[in-house]
């Protein structure tokens, strides 16, 4: 292989792919190359790309270990440690440290005795690569140090080289509920929080909705919340208010602090918000009459409100130093330097209506993100600005867990189910702050499909294997650890990225992309110890294309896969049993990337892509609504296989638009299905038809805005959908 070859090797960019058709499809190399040069690698130099591919095939052989290595729970295991020729009889000493300082295991041997598991040859020398077995027993993150103590052929006893590095210990599968072991059959609801509406909401919903849903649907018997991505937004939020496109994945959007809740905020009224009560409250009632979401509004409401509540609370809780100003303190000191940096771009970057905590803050302030030692000199400068975000993030955080805390205390047996996006926007926080961990040049996407011919650019930038790598998986971890937190399961989009991606180059369509792979093994590793550690459940999005490698190996791992009616089929024709699920699965009757029940039924849906010109070529309108009619009989075929097909649809016509009755029906069908998680939407429950996204869309469709159409209160306290959610719960009872 030559230089370049190895190196396209090692950084992971596919010659080749699988197609939706099971055929093998050659990739260009100039697409290759394209990629290569935006990882940072200047491909017309041949001296460049050899010290890059030195750097990445030989280099590691020269070294002890990684930054971090991860091996799984399994008796012959343990770590690695690649040696030259020469040190083969030398003899190694090694000890592991526990994160709480204290020495767990310690040991010595001789290099060469040791199981060689890999070698490499360069320049005529033979390297190895050891395994040194452990004991070591209990998941986590241990500090490995080793030292070359001397040449037993010499009978030499001068300490030689050392080295430390982490090693992850991780279990061989994700973490394992209790309830599995019961064979409980848990279900829940699956919502996007932005659209729930109650009597007192701010314009859209928010966690303190979320704490009222909690209530209500642990009282008829729901287990599981499931919640689009709270990850923070970008500041100009009413253009950019995809939850799967954020800022940044480790922080949660302001916009979803419940405000009445917070002592802050009624301190706050009765000494500096008077004058505004009666404005806020007109306010307040258009912006909950109408049907989506004014994030411009609600942004300006709230966060005027924001500052006259940190302005409080530094009057009283700080002046004092309670206990909130102490939880907090800690909040700050358990975030990190990350949630600092964080809060810096949002001072810099986010405005709002009368906004006062921006003057100070440069917009060359930026620069210092990633740069730590020249942050704490912005920092200081802007320290009221930078702890107001800071306040903001402990406030949504708080909520959060109460959330999650009322849920299992109300019997619960998940409780909230997060979703971690597949990326971060190139301009938000995440990126900025971590430049050199993002190949900012290229993009996340698909390759081509029936759907889309010339693949699909998701616009976010993908993370770069080899830097992630090099660092210890550091960010990776980060993410991992800060969205398991404070929920019961997390459901990982499109987590076939944890093996591979699909990245679109600058300035050319998707179709131009390759696959990029990352470090697989590595990655599933420390999801498994991550889940162990919060104890949090993982349900894997594995819709589409999926190598039959990924699958087994997410199987394996004891990861929930997720199955969606729409496209659970036999032979591609008939809608399979529901007995006939995957078991270890998130089933669902839609998301929110497809169209809802009665809108599949009424075919609103086609008409809308229709509408909006945004079939794809080769594909036309009214061959979709052929192929509907056929699928809409065999819900027929279905639902009277189940014996659960209305007695008011035995005359009627697929034609007819779709009711309650048959709706209802449906939920109810595919409540039976094995899967042991099973959920579906509020918008089903209320016959709505209107896309909360529609795929393919930006400008075209106000997508991320609608509403529910009825308040909370009004959902759960109708007979009609209390007799449905009894049936959907002792369906699944009885399975």
């Amino acid at each position: 292989m030559s230089d370049l070859d190895h190196l396209l090797y090692w950084r992971g960019i596919s010659g080749e792919y699988l197609n939706y058709k099971g055929e093998s499809v050659q990739v260009p190399l100039e697409n290759r190359l394209r990629l290569l040069t935006t990882m940072g690698v200047d491909v017309s130099d041949p001296a460049l790309v050899a010290k890059a591919s030195f750097e990445l095939d030989i280099g590691p052989w020269m070294q002890f270990f990684p930054p971090l290595q991860t091996y799984r729970l399994d008796p012959s295991g343990g770590f690695y440690i690649n040696i030259a020729p020469e040190a083969e009889a030398s003899e190694l000493q090694w000890e592991l440290v526990n994160q709480h300082g204290e020495l767990v295991e310690n040991g010595a041997c001789i290099l060469g005795d040791a199981p060689e598991i890999g070698n490499y040859i360069f320049k005529s020398l033979r390297y190895t690569r050891r395994l040194i077995r452990l004991e070591l027993a209990t998941p986590g993150y241990y500090q490995l140090k080793v030292t070359l103590v001397g040449d037993t052929k010499k009978n030499t006893t001068t300490p030689g080289e050392s080295g430390s590095g982490i090693l992850a210990l991780a279990p061989k599968t994700v973490y394992q509920p209790q309830w599995l072991n019961k064979g409980d059959r848990p279900w829940g609801f699956i919502v996007q929080l932005y659209t729930l509406r109650s009597k007192a909401d701010w314009g859209m919903g928010d966690l303190g909705d979320l704490k009222m849903l909690v209530e209500y649907a642990a009282k008829i018997g729901a287990d599981l919340i499931g919640l689009n991505p709270l990850h923070a937004l970008l500041p100009d939020v009413e253009n950019y208010c995809s939850p799967y496109s954020p800022s940044d994945r480790r922080f949660i959007s302001p916009l979803y602090i419940d405000l009445a809740s917070i002592d802050d905020y009624q301190n706050a009224e009765a000494l500096h918000m008077q004058p505004f009560i009666e404005l806020r409250e007109r306010a307040l009632q258009s912006l909950r009459e109408a049907s989506e979401v004014d994030y411009t509004a609600v942004k300006n409401l709230k966060y005027r409100h924001f500052e006259e509540m940190f302005r409080t609370f530094c009057s009283i809780e700080l002046s004092q130093d309670s206990k909130r100003y102490k939880r907090f303190k800690e909040f700050m000191h358990v975030c990190g330097a990350a949630l600092k940096q964080f809060a810096l771009y949002e001072a810099a970057k986010n405005r709002w209506e009368g906004c006062s905590f921006l003057a100070d803050i440069p917009e060359d302030a930026l620069a210092a993100l990633p740069d730590s030692n020249s942050f704490t000199a912005v920092f200081t400068a802007n320290q009221q600005a930078v702890l107001f975000h800071c306040y903001l993030q402990w406030l949504a955080h708080e909520q959060l867990e109460e959330c999650q805390q009322t849920a299992l205390h109300s019997g619960m047996k998940l409780g909230l189910v997060r979703d971690l996006a597949v990326g971060a926007d190139g301009g938000g926080a995440e990126v900025l702050s971590n430049p050199q961990q993002f190949c900012c040049g290229a993009s996340v996407g698909a390759p081509p499909d029936p759907l889309a011919e010339q693949g699909q650019n998701w616009g976010l930038p993908p993370m770069d294997p080899a830097y992630l790598r090099s660092t210890g998986f550091k960010h990776f971890i980060q993410i991992l650890r800060e969205n398991m937190s404070r929920c019961g399961a997390l459901r990982i989009d499109h987590a076939m990225s944890l093996m591979r991606l699909w990245w679109c180059p600058p300035g050319k369509t998707a179709d131009h992309g390759a696959y990029v792979y990352y470090p697989f093994e590595d990655m599933l590793a420390l999801l498994c110890l991550e889940s162990h550690l919060n104890t949090c459940s993982i349900i894997g999005e594995d819709l589409g294309v999926v190598p039959h490698e990924f699958r087994e190996a997410i199987t394996e791992a004891g990861i929930f896969t997720n199955r969606v009616f729409y496209f659970e089929k036999e032979n591609y024709s008939y809608f399979k049993d529901p007995k006939n699920y995957d078991i270890h699965a998130l089933a669902m009757v839609n998301n929110h990337d497809v169209p809802t029940l009665k809108s599949w039924w009424d075919g609103s849906d086609l008409a809308l892509r229709d509408k909006l010109n945004i079939f794809e070529e080769g594909v036309d309108y009214q061959s979709m609504l052929e192929q509907r009619s056929r699928d809409k009989h065999e819900v027929f075929n279905f639902l009277a296989a189940q014996g659960l097909l209305p007695d008011s649809w035995y005359e009627r016509n697929i034609e007819q638009a779709a009711d309650k009755a048959l709706v209802y029906a449906l939920l109810v069908a595919v409540s039976r299905v094995s899967s042991r998680i099973f959920a579906i939407q509020l918008e089903d429950v209320l016959l709505m038809d209107e896309p909360v996204n529609v795929p393919g869309t930006y400008k075209e469709h106000p997508n991320w805005k609608r509403k529910l159409a009825l308040e909370l209160e009004n959902i759960f306290n109708s007979q009609d959908n209390k007799k449905l959610f009894e049936q959907i719960a002792q369906q699944r009872m009885s399975i």
